[in-house]
């Protein structure tokens, strides 16, 4: 049969001896079967840190492309696609920042569908092993794997279909839900009924997860779902949700020094302010290439692909002349002149605007951060502001803008104004992990770098919002009778 599950290939578990969850990992073809889930009663929490390990490895996406290496290579590749970051030549990632990743055709287009698409498939089996399952600790395992499905179908639909604001009821996605109707050729549920799903299981696994205490940043906990809810329910629009998630998520959070913020706190999961994340070890690195990884692409000081390739990542000039000298997150970007910088003894001269905000120490083994806790910052003073609360959400940007600029001080904007101050200091702090595009996306904000002066290299376009879709790549198009074509 044509479906949606021979494109994926229903990446199956193969499960390596020992106990470890990073004794996993996903292989194409096969399925996991129940007689492997009874003759081993720790199977479920192994397949579970199969799935974790599959998020942050090359080949996530089905691929043995070297742009292909799970959540991270998503994250650095929406970002491409905003007004903010800057790829200095077309190789690897190149096709986000020039929007041919987009087209049906695409290799991005495949292997981000991919990526989500075949951690669902694995998520929908366990479930359904683990239905009437009651042991205390696959609750815990339940509670992530529903927040791992929300996850994963939150990016889907921000990538393959319209915006939820004024689109609810446009095509979204194949609502996959169980093993069972894997199996079949799935049409396109609505935007609001898979934001409807989302949000459904994001909240039952904040209800599971409640005395849940994970072993490490790695896992997703309480705390965890509910920033992803935060992030949710501010697309879709319940700001009340958002508000409310995104402060009980960040409370006893400590923020980052600014030590950490400008030295190695980004390649670090133990940065006071990551909620959830992946620590990379050699052993996990020889999962997938050295150069497929996100340091590789992003550190340009480091010996991959952006430091000796020279495929620089660089800051949008106007984003970074908004950034005032007194904010030390300036600092982790070069300015307007060409200059030398030394880093691990290492002395270079880089471009102007060139990042310096992710740099890895190690051989490519710097550690994945996935959710840190100032984007909740600005989750909170948005909801806040968006629902007439502007003075609290005056004070909720305040904590977090003060300790990045000690000359900041209490905004007196309001409105629109408010609102564009919230947005462009979130653009500031989480410039390159993955926010700008879907807030583009979201906000209605076009795509600008055709301007006086533009720094912009070979993705130098200007796109209206409309044009922020990906298609269905060709081959689930070619597989699965029953969807429609963006």
């Amino acid at each position: 049969m044509k479906t949606i599950k021979y494109f994926i290939a229903a990446f199956s578990i193969s499960l390596i001896a020992g106990s470890c969850a990073n004794d996993l990992n996903t292989l194409p073809e096969g399925d996991i079967s129940g007689e492997q889930l009874n003759n081993d009663q720790s199977k479920p929490e192994k397949i579970l840190g199969g799935i974790y390990l599959d998020l942050r490895s090359n080949g996530a996406g089905g691929s043995t492309a070297h742009s292909d290496f799970g959540i991270m290579a998503i994250k650095g590749g929406s970002d491409l696609m905003s007004n903010d970051v800057i790829q200095a030549t077309n190789q690897h990632l190149g096709m986000f920042y020039n929007y041919e990743a987009t087209n049906a055709s695409n290799s991005a287009a495949e292997f981000v569908w991919t990526t989500f698409y075949a951690r669902i498939f694995v998520i929908n089996k366990l479930l359904d092993d683990l239905k009437n399952d009651t042991k205390s600790n696959n609750t815990a395992i339940k509670g992530q794997l529903l927040a791992l499905r929300a996850y994963s179908y939150f990016y889907l639909v921000r990538f393959y279909a319209k915006s939820y604001k004024d689109n609810p009821s446009s095509p979204g996605l194949p609502l996959v839900l169980t093993s069972s109707n894997q199996s079949q050729g799935l049409a396109r549920s609505s935007v609001s009924d898979v934001y409807q799903q989302i949000t459904r299981d994001i909240e039952e696994s904040i209800v599971l997860l409640d005395s849940y205490a994970r072993p490490s940043r790695a896992q997703i906990d309480q705390r965890t779902a509910k920033a992803i809810a935060a992030e949710v329910y501010l697309e879709t629009g319940d700001y009340s949700k958002a508000g409310k998630y995104a402060n009980e998520s960040k409370q006893g959070i400590a923020l980052m020094t600014e030590n950490d913020y400008t030295t190695t706190g980004f390649s670090n999961i133990n940065n006071p302010e990551v909620l959830w994340g992946f620590h990379n070890t050699v052993s996990t690195m020889s999962i997938g290439n050295y150069y497929a990884s996100f340091f590789s692409m992003f550190d340009n000081t480091n010996e991959g692909y952006a430091g000796a390739a020279r495929i620089y990542k660089l800051i949008d000039k106007r984003l970074y002349q908004a950034i005032p000298d007194t904010d030390y997150r300036k600092k982790v970007f070069n300015g307007s002149q060409t200059a030398a910088y030394t880093f691990n003894g290492k002395k270079k001269n880089y471009p102007a605007y060139v990042n310096w905000k992710f740099k890895d120490p190690t051989l490519f083994e710097g550690d994945y951060i996935y959710i840190r806790a100032s984007s909740l910052y600005y989750i909170e003073a948005e909801a806040l502001a968006r629902q007439g609360r502007e003075a609290e959400a005056r004070q909720v940007l305040y904590e977090i803008t003060s300790k990045r600029n000690s000359a900041y001080t209490l905004s007196s904007n309001s409105g629109n104004n408010l609102m564009n101050e919230i947005i462009l200091q979130k653009r500031i702090e989480l410039w390159g992990e993955g926010y700008a595009w879907f807030d583009m996306k979201r906000l209605g904000t076009p795509l600008e770098r055709i301007y006086s002066g533009t720094n912009h290299t070979f993705g130098r376009l200007n796109l209206s919002p409309d044009k922020f879709i990906f298609q269905i790549p060709n081959k689930e198009i070619n597989n699965n009778p029953q969807i429609t074509q963006n």
